[in-house]
């Protein structure tokens, strides 16, 4: 049907409109409105939710998963790697940092996620057991973490030759009578300085027994020769840097003790200067090379 240049069959039925009227059966009238307009407009309109509707789920997805990347994923990857690390190195953790989370936007600050929790649970129990088990009982804790079943702790001893050191607080049993619970705090505060010192020139706290710390300097494998009774210290300049070490590291702790204020303050306590007069702390010091079961 051809009305003026209108070709009505080269349309779409949404884009035209036509309206007839009759009378008795009769036409009188056909009346066909272009709706093409219309028809494009609606496809616009249609075609932009449709992208406004992806982009919206899509920036859902996004937003949805950082959070479980966040809150789930990340952290429980940080666990299983602080494991594995754990078991082949318990004294790995001993130097790792607490996790701390963005609490900005938290109502209460005092929580935190129970993941963080966890995680920083774990960095704990890595340092207590370096502390608990140190250098030597190492071995054994990663021995265990590698295996499955019930704990062992039954370990071959191994011959080492190392540098022992072994320094006590001079006076401890005054101090203790005096001092009573706050020993704890005193004996704390010389071994923070001790242990530092002594980690910080390639050493290793031992054992502390009250007012004593056994301390130790281990040679690798690799500058060892012979075995068992014949096992001996190779001549190069390690061994004598590790013994030089040893040495700087126990003149360290004797400045850091006497220039404390934390055990300065100790000076000025009336009780321990009318028990031990011009009172100021004191420690005894001795290194010795040689083997031990380890």
């Amino acid at each position: 049907v051809n009305v003026g240049d209108l070709i009505v069959e080269d349309y779409r039925s949404e884009e035209i409109e036509g309206l007839t009227f009759e009378s008795n059966n009769t036409l009188i009238v056909s009346v066909y409105i272009d709706m093409t307009s219309d028809s494009k407009l609606n496809a616009i309109l249609s075609l932009v939710r449709t992208v406004f509707v992806c982009m919206v789920l899509t920036l859902a997805a996004i937003y949805f998963s950082k959070d479980a990347n966040d809150l789930a994923l990340q952290p429980i990857e940080r666990m299983i790697q602080k494991v594995n690390q754990l078991a082949k190195n318990p004294l790995a953790l001993k130097d790792q940092e607490i996790v701390i989370e963005n609490q900005a936007n938290r109502k209460n600050q005092s929580e935190q996620f129970e993941t963080v929790m966890i995680e920083n649970a774990i960095i704990k129990i890595g340092a207590l057991l370096a502390l608990g088990f140190g250098e030597a009982g190492s071995d054994i804790v990663a021995m265990n973490m590698a295996q499955s079943g019930d704990v062992n702790p039954m370990v071959s001893g191994v011959r080492k030759i190392a540098i022992f050191g072994f320094c006590d607080i001079r006076n401890f049993t005054d101090a203790t009578e005096v001092l009573q619970s706050e020993v704890m705090v005193f004996v704390n505060s010389i071994a923070q300085i001790v242990h530092s010192q002594v980690d910080r020139y390639n050493g290793a706290a031992n054992k502390n027994i009250g007012d004593a710390f056994l301390l130790v300097w281990r040679f690798p494998p690799e500058y060892l020769s012979g075995e068992g009774q014949n096992l001996q210290l190779r001549n190069c300049d390690y061994v004598q840097n590790i013994a030089d070490l040893s040495l700087i590291a126990f003149l360290k702790i004797i400045v850091k003790v006497n220039r404390s204020t934390v055990l300065n303050e100790y000076r000025s306590n009336k009780e321990l200067n009318k028990r031990l007069p011009n009172y100021r702390v004191k420690m005894g010091f001795g290194l010795h090379i040689g083997w031990a079961i380890e």
